[in-house]
């Protein structure tokens, strides 16, 4: 019997290889798998996590280096565990305490990783077992792994990662048990699962999620394209693959980050449910780097560009636990098959990815250049609706402002879902967009302001069903992308969200103008039925407590590092904070683990407007530039503007009369008039 994993071609590939790359990752391979094996269960006392969450990348680690280097010590240790796993209760494959466990039982995600993990056992070492030994193996895949991951498809219709997920458990049993009747019925599901995505390839729930749901979709094509390659051709993987574009735009730079070790680590755009610590799965880049070629040179070139930015530098890099489960992204057990095959990689500029972007889900991204200095990354609405609604926080027209590989103002990202704080730091008021005080009687102290009644942004939204068959149509989150446009190097945006906060809220339109890499302006632009007091909400980055934060009646400063941030509020609003709030690292699926923002790890300042009212329209100036060189810079409020100016950049913004919707952006060289109304938006070159 043919391994579905790999091939002979492949397992010559890696024992025969010349190239730098194989041979690192094979030494790493070995390194982790041996440090695993000196306990004799499946963790050790120094894992963080339950034995669920390890369980797929652990045996499939093992399998595939026992499959190319067999080893009577690995072979021992690899067989006690698969069949310790294999003979535990029904109730024990379903997950931790904290699932269902009602009766008639059903799985869960952790049921599905452990279909993946064992299923990699028995294709790669079935020699190790004993014909009664196999048949333990194939029992407990089938009577206990696909039988709950299939309950839990025929209870749910809902489109998102976690039917992904499940689907991808019953592809890769079925491929490995050989069983072509059920690899035909759920390569379907699988395949209508490709909506999931947007048209775009981005994602609507988040990057770690998109990346999670690929990942899943990736297992199950490897499983299946070595011996049932006509079944592999009938997934989609442009459906991700396409979506490369957006990943490598959402990748902000590597530096070291304190806790996690001396090597540098990627950052990401880390909106909704994401992980700031974040890199795409190794495994699916090199799947798409390999697989995707031949229809998309483009996005395959990004992938592999993608794995060799962030893991060929280091591939020994930990930890290695929760990669599977798209929390601590890794590379895995098919990375070394895939790397035997010729890919060729692509940086952004080479794939001619602009400077300024925006994707179906509502992220657009703006740089001052590639590996520049300023990287602006804002969640407008989705004209296209979201494709799998779910994992979302009250972050429509937020944004992060990204200096000198510094988060200035940041992203919360999330933690345990079972912590108390999850709610709070999915909400609006912990995001750098505004939310509405409708009832405010006297307010006198300072907590009173943050028990008052707040308007905020719905985040949970209705699931999209499949039905008869079909998906229903995408879910409105009430945002909508209204303009993005870059002429040279100053770039506009805009986003409307009102709909997402309901009544009294009829509109509330942002408006970002970048110019160069130093200026930023926000203008909204808010009308509701009722007089409301606007709070507009500022997420400044205190991770390691290494914020430095002045403030006045109308500005803040903050200084990290060797970058520096501005932000001047122009009009009558009161400034208050800091309000100690969590940003986090990482998702952990237990509370109180690395990853996990403590308190005041990002710090709130807000400006309330001074009174309600039916409308506003209020600007921001945000310079961020070097720390010595922010004083520099001089703000002066001018008749109908302000003139913004150091050394070496001089601007002038003028707001036009009241009245007219726009306003007059100019420095020496040139002159753009902006149009910001409901009839037109748009920036145009004037004399």
């Amino acid at each position: 019997m043919m391994h579905k994993f790999l091939t002979i071609q492949e397992s010559n590939g890696i024992l025969n290889a010349k190239d730098r790359h194989i041979c690192a990752f094979r030494k790493a391979l070995a390194l982790r798998v041996r440090e695993r094996m000196q306990t004799d269960s499946l963790i050790s006392p120094s894992d963080r996590a339950a034995w669920w969450y390890v369980a797929a990348e652990y045996l499939s680690d093992a399998a595939l280096l026992y499959a190319i280097a067999p080893d009577d010590g690995l072979g021992t240790w690899l067989r006690n565990i698969a069949l310790e796993i294999a003979r535990k209760p029904l109730e024990d494959w379903i997950g931790p305490a904290f699932r269902d466990h009602r009766q008639p039982f059903q799985g869960h995600l952790e049921t599905a990783h452990l279909c993946w993990g064992m299923a990699a056992v028995m294709d790669l070492c079935l020699r190790l077992f004993t014909t009664v030994e196999q048949e333990t193996l194939k029992a407990a895949l089938c009577d206990k792994g696909a039988h709950l991951c299939e309950a839990w498809l025929a209870r749910h219709n809902h489109v998102g990662n976690w039917r992904g997920i499940m689907i991808s458990g019953m592809v890769v049993t079925a491929a490995v048990l050989e069983d072509e009747q059920k690899i035909s019925r759920f390569v379907k599901e699988l395949r209508m699962l490709a909506q999931a995505f947007q048209p775009d390839g981005s994602y609507g729930e988040s990057l770690q999620y998109g990346n999670y749901l690929a990942n899943a979709m990736m297992l199950a094509y490897e499983s299946l394209v070595r011996q049932y390659p006509a079944q592999a051709e009938k997934l989609d993987i442009g459906c991700y693959a396409g979506g490369m574009a957006w990943v490598a735009q959402s990748m902000l730079y590597r530096k070291p980050l304190s806790g996690w070790g001396n090597e540098p680590r990627p950052r990401a755009v880390n909106f909704n449910d994401s992980a700031a610590l974040f890199r795409p799965s190794g495994d699916m880049l090199l799947h798409v780097a390999v697989r995707y070629a031949p229809a998309d040179r483009r996005m395959s070139g990004l992938a592999r560009w993608l794995f060799d930015t962030y893991y060929a530098p280091c591939p020994q890099q930990g930890p290695h636990d929760l990669a599977t489960f798209g929390m601590r992204n890794d590379w895995g057990f098919l990375a070394l098959p895939l790397l035997t095959h010729a890919s060729i990689p692509m940086s952004p500029p080479e794939a001619g990815l602009p400077l300024t972007a925006a994707f179906s889900n509502g992220n657009v991204l703006v740089r001052d250049q590639w590996e520049g200095r300023s990287i602006v990354a804002v969640q407008a609405g989705n004209n296209d609706g979201v494709y799998a609604p779910g994992h979302l926080q009250g972050d429509l027209n937020s944004f992060m402002l990204v200096f000198n590989k510094e988060r200035m103002l940041a992203d919360p990202g999330h933690s345990c879902y079972r912590n108390i704080i999850h709610g709070l730091e999915s909400a609006s008021r912990t995001h750098n967009t505004c939310t509405f005080l409708i009832a405010a009687d006297e307010l006198g102290l300072q907590e009173d302001l943050t028990k008052a009644s707040l308007l905020e942004q719905a985040n949970v939204l209705p699931r999209r069903r499949i039905t008869d068959g079909k998906v229903g149509p995408p879910v409105d989150r009430g945002g909508r992308l209204l303009h993005c446009q870059r002429r040279g190097e100053v770039s506009l945006v805009a986003s409307e969200a009102g709909k997402a906060y309901g009544a009294p809220l009829k509109k509330f339109t942002r408006y970002w103008i970048q110019a160069g890499t130093h200026l930023t302006l926000i203008l909204d632009d808010i009308e509701a039925t009722v007089p409301v007091r606007t709070i507009w909400n500022w997420v400044m980055n205190n991770r390691d407590n290494r914020a430095v934060v002045t403030t006045d009646s109308h500005s803040i400063t903050l200084i990290r590092r060797h970058a520096g941030l501005r932000l001047l509020h122009c009009g009558a609003a009161a400034g208050s904070g800091p309000v100690y709030a969590h940003l986090h690292d990482a998702y952990h699926p237990e509370p109180n683990q690395l990853g996990e923002g403590a308190s005041g790890s990002a710090l709130i300042y807000r400006f309330t407007d001074a009174a309600p009212r039916l409308s506003v329209r209020r600007l921001h100036i945000l310079i961020a530039d070097e720390a010595k060189a922010l004083s520099g810079w001089k703000v002066s409020e001018r008749e109908y503007g302000y003139r913004i100016e150091n050394r070496n950049e001089k601007w002038q913004v003028t707001v036009d009369d009241p009245g007219h919707s726009g306003l007059t952006l100019e420095s020496p060289d040139e002159r753009l008039h902006f149009n910001l109304s409901a009839e037109k938006i748009d920036m145009h070159y004037v004399s």
